[in-house]
């Protein structure tokens, strides 16, 4: 069995889950994060909007799988954004979600 080693962030206002993706300048990113409790503390910055959300461990081949499932508009991944309360400059890292597909698959 594969330990989980990423963490990415599911749920939804609809009941059925999904993967939430944030909205950047030129598309949407999937945030992704190392522990449970980082991206915790992410859900909590954003009040009630994070109600329905919540932080999910996931496998390199899960992870895979979620990333190859999403659409063209989600063209990023979002390494470990911060809280949303950090204001003023504080730059989110991204990297192409076809870049790290690529990766994750020459390391299977």
């Amino acid at each position: 069995m594969e330990a989980a080693s990423h963490v990415v962030i599911v749920g939804g206002p609809e009941g059925e889950d999904e993967l939430l993706a944030i909205v950047l300048e030129d598309g949407e990113a999937v945030p992704l994060f190392s522990s449970v409790e980082e991206a915790q503390e992410f859900l909590d910055s954003t009040g009630e909007f994070g109600r329905d959300w919540r932080p999910e461990e996931v496998s390199a081949r899960r992870l895979l799988e979620i990333l190859e499932f999403q659409d063209e508009e989600v063209r990023y991944v979002a390494l470990s954004p911060p809280p949303e309360r950090l204001e003023g400059g504080m730059e989110v890292q991204i990297i192409p979600r076809d870049a790290l597909i690529s990766l994750l698959r020459s390391r299977r």
